[in-house]
């Protein structure tokens, strides 16, 4: 019997379908009517309503951890929107044995961002790491530097940290942004008097903003989510100093042992992402048409 080709397709996509089923709608669904019950270890499920939203919108650690979060999250994005930047463009200008330096450069991308914090907690050791050792060399401190004793310094730390990793992942869109410019508007640039600094505002950015932006769409909406270099830096601290909404959601469901808030907040979480995503989805659309 002969198998039509729309059915043909049916069949093929049918496995997939089901793993995208079974582990990433079930388990939105689970989330969001999780959060309308009263699941706690003390108490039998029960449905409550928008309660446990009402909870979180009270709470003051929560706008604490909203706050934390999003000043992590535009450190982070601009530090490798920089970093990226620069980098692409000094990769950009080389010729020769640029595939090495284009592979050097992403080096930190492989790295996990566990343990990236593992490192850059070493390097910011004030009693063994050579941040502070170098500055002391070079006669711009006298003591080392205390990083993750103030709250401020420990956030940078950590952004650092992080931004490490993420910045090859904007390079790779910054280097394939300037490639897709043509040579000749550069001549012509030339030509008329323009130096680097103007080349680059008036011909490069404008044609590369919408592949940069989908970068930094990407980056943040990763960003915001993360825990991990802080889990292995700071664990949210000192004095809640990196306590960033991921912390706010395990601790709701660890220490307070309460899936119900927990479960609210990751839906909160949820749909600030999802305005990233969208705007995301648009930049796409757009570039498309």
């Amino acid at each position: 019997m002969k198998i039509s080709n729309s059915k043909y397709g049916i069949i093929l996509s049918t496995p997939g379908l089901i793993i995208i089923v079974g582990l990433v709608i079930f388990p939105i669904i689970t989330l969001f009517v999780t959060s309308f019950l009263r699941y706690t270890s003390m108490h039998p499920i029960s449905f409550i309503g928008v309660k446990n939203y009402q909870y979180i919108f009270r709470d003051r650690l929560f706008w604490l951890a909203l706050r934390k979060t999003v000043t992590y999250t535009v450190g982070v994005t601009g530090v490798a929107f920089v970093g990226g930047m620069l980098i692409a463009l000094a990769l950009s200008n080389i010729t020769k044995y640029a595939a090495m330096f284009r592979s050097l450069a992403m080096f930190s991308w492989a790295v996990p961002l566990v343990i990236s914090g593992f490192i850059w907690k070493w390097i910011f050791n004030p009693n063994v790491g050579i941040f502070s050792d170098i500055l002391m060399k070079l006669g711009l401190i006298s003591e080392p530097i205390l990083i993750f004793s103030n709250v401020n310094l420990a956030m940078m730390g950590c952004i650092i940290a992080d931004a490490w990793v993420r910045i090859p992942y904007m390079t790779i869109f910054f280097l394939a942004g300037l490639e897709s410019v043509p040579s000749e508007l550069y001549d012509a640039a030339r030509i008329d008097g323009a130096d680097c600094f103007s080349a680059f505002r008036q011909i490069t950015l404008p044609l590369i903003k919408h592949m940069v932006l989908v970068g930094l769409l990407i980056t943040t909406m990763f960003t915001f989510r993360t825990i991990d270099v802080i889990f292995s830096m700071t664990e949210g601290g000192p004095a809640r100093g990196t306590y960033v909404l991921g912390f706010y959601i395990v601790d709701q469901l660890w220490r307070r042992v309460n899936y119900g808030t927990a479960s609210a907040a990751g839906v909160i979480m949820f749909c600030i992402i999802a305005v990233f995503a969208g705007f995301y989805l648009y930049q796409i659309y757009k570039n498309e048409e």
